[in-house]
């Protein structure tokens, strides 16, 4: 389980690098609202690719 937070912890790097620098004080909160987009955005592709048409 410690591998998927730190994936989605990796993700959330990546997408608040773009808008914040990471030195910044806030940075790590940023991440963190980004890993928990990420994790919404990969429920949803599960879910529209296994829903019965």
């Amino acid at each position: 389980m410690e591998w998927i937070l730190q994936t989605l912890m990796m993700m959330g790097a990546k997408a608040a690098s773009i808008f914040l620098h990471p030195d910044s004080p806030n940075f790590e909160v940023v991440q963190g609202m980004m890993a928990i987009l990420a994790l919404g955005g990969l429920v949803l592709l599960i879910t529209f690719a296994f829903r019965k048409k």
